[in-house]
This record gives C-alpha cells, sequence and structure tokens, in this order.
C-alpha cells in the first residue's frame, strides 16, 4: 500500500524568499530517495505562512529504510531551525479517494485537517467521501483537483520499524487537499450545502484546520 507523508511547516513571518529556497532545497533532496512517488508542495501567502509538502512512497518500507535521511520534518530541522515558529508536524496517511481534472489548472487550493474522536472516524470518512462525490459532479463547480487521505500522528507511532498499515486505516486525523482555478469556484465550494454539512459534523466530533495554499 502507498504511503502518504503529510508535513506542515509553521514558518516565521518575513521569511518568503528564504522560506520558498529551503522548501526547494528539501524537495530537491527528497526527489533523490529510492521509493518516492511523487512530491507536491504547496505555500501559504497569509500573515501566519505555512508550507505543506506532500509526498508519496511505494509502500512503508521504503519510507521506514529512507526516513532517517529523506523525512521532511528531519530536513527542515536540520537545515533551517531558524526559519520554524515550531517543529513542523508530520503525519503518515494512506489515500481513501482522490480526483483530478487535467484541464483545470490548479491555482488556489486549501488544506483542510482534522482530528477527530476515534468513535466518530468511520463516520467522518464515510461522510467526507459522500460529500465530495457530490461536489466533483456539480455543473456549476469546477474543482481542478480533490483528495482525501487518512492516518496517524507520526509521534504517535510506539515503535520505529513497526508496520504502520493497520493503524493508518483506522487512524483519526484527515487531510482533504482541494484546488481550483480560480477564486469564483473556490467561493462556491464553500458555499455548497454538502461541504457546509460535513464541516459542520467534522467540528463537532473535533477540530478542523484550514489552511489558504498555493501550488509551488
Amino acid at each position: 500500500m502507498e504511503l502518504l507523508v503529510v508535513t506542515l511547516v509553521h514558518a516565521a513571518p518575513d521569511i518568503d524568499v528564504d522560506g520558498l529556497s529551503h522548501m526547494r532545497f528539501v524537495l530537491g533532496t527528497i526527489r533523490n530517495a529510492e521509493g518516492v512517488v511523487s512530491i507536491r508542495s504547496y505555500y501559504s501567502r497569509e500573515e501566519d505562512p505555512y508550507y505543506l509538502t506532500l509526498t508519496t512512497w511505494e509502500d512503508e518500507e521504503y519510507w521506514q529504510k529512507a526516513q532517517d535521511r529523506y523525512s521532511p520534518k528531519r530536513l527542515l530541522l536540520r537545515s533551517a531551525p531558524d526559519l520554524l515558529v515550531s517543529p513542523p508536524r508530520q503525519w503518515l496517511m494512506h489515500y481513501l479517494w482522490g480526483y483530478k481534472r487535467p484541464a483545470a489548472p490548479s491555482v488556489l487550493a486549501a488544506a483542510h485537517v482534522a482530528s477527530v474522536r476515534p468513535e466518530q472516524a468511520e463516520y467522518a470518512r464515510r461522510g467526507w467521501i459522500e460529500s465530495l462525490r457530490r461536489q466533483v459532479v456539480q455543473p456549476t463547480l469546477t474543482l481542478a483537483s480533490a483528495l482525501l487521505a487518512r492516518g496517524v500522528e507520526e509521534e504517535s507511532m510506539t515503535a520505529p520499524n513497526e508496520k504502520v498499515s493497520e493503524d493508518l486505516v483506522h487512524g483519526s486525523i484527515f487531510l482533504n487537499l482541494v484546488s481550483w482555478p480560480d477564486e469564483a469556484n473556490r467561493e462556491e465550494f464553500y458555499a455548497d450545502q454538502d461541504n457546509q454539512a460535513i464541516n459542520r459534523f467534522l467540528n463537532s466530533v473535533g477540530v478542523v484546520q484550514m489552511i489558504k495554499l498555493e501550488p509551488i
């Protein structure tokens, strides 16, 4: 099973150029790792800047072998500690659902990270997938891409070499990453009744963080 490593970096303000430079250095380093399938990275232009990196590995065994040298979190802590407000957060996840419209460019994006109560995680999974499936067929709404992943905080793993597949399947942390070709479609996405309904549910059973992003 493919493993998705999600890294969220809270950067110090006023370091936009340095932050992008260090992120590109980290991304270039990770691309040299055996077993990497794809890398996507985003940044926020907000006053409180964030960087989000999604690294997909062929399976968890490749990650276990490479993480000491190629973990995004460890690379950033070693190469750019002064740029960080706090240590990066990193989650180990697996993909639940995905969508891509090749003709629509990814100009704007947003990440929604939800930490829900474990007993509500399965309801969250089913409800979120159903909501996204309804939205992608809306005739007036254009999504460039969307994905939903589920997993656990890396630090919650009890041993560095244990199998993580079972923990990811039953994890209670979700990542929903959505991109749009323009502002009008982003606004319509959030105004959609299905989106508002799933967000009300998620906020009633956990905590949701939303970060506006742009692709790097």
